[in-house]
């Protein structure tokens, strides 16, 4: 138990060290803004998981973020007009704008569809 604590303990401080090593590089999928939407966050990536107003996504670096939305986010198609929750499913590519929380999880304020991860959308 104490041995499991242990790895789970490093494996946060390992992932922790290079997300703060990653600011310091150009990394087009992570790139902090500060835009006219008080959006302090981005990210690209696909859906690897959705659960309720919870989606995990993976960044083309095989980075995962917790993404989390209500009925305030802003969802937009790959053509433009408005989206809803039961628009977003696993495998599709997205690109994310939110605040990132102390716990590493983004609230979601526009969520845009940018189309299926196996494609050549």
């Amino acid at each position: 138990m104490v041995i499991r604590r242990f790895a789970v303990s490093l494996g946060l401080i390992l992932c922790a060290w290079q997300l703060s090593h990653m600011a310091f590089r150009s990394v087009p999928a992570l790139v902090p803004t500060a835009s006219a939407q008080d959006s302090d966050f981005t990210l690209e990536g696909k859906i690897t998981e959705k659960s309720g107003n919870k989606l995990t996504v993976s960044t083309g670096e095989n980075i995962i973020f917790h993404v989390v939305f209500n009925d305030k986010t802003e969802i937009r198609k790959k053509d433009g007009s408005p989206g809803t929750a039961q628009d977003l499913h696993t495998g599709l590519k997205i690109s994310v704008a939110g605040s990132l929380a102390d716990s590493g999880e983004i609230t979601a304020k526009t969520i845009n569809i940018e189309g299926e991860g196996g494609g050549n959308q």
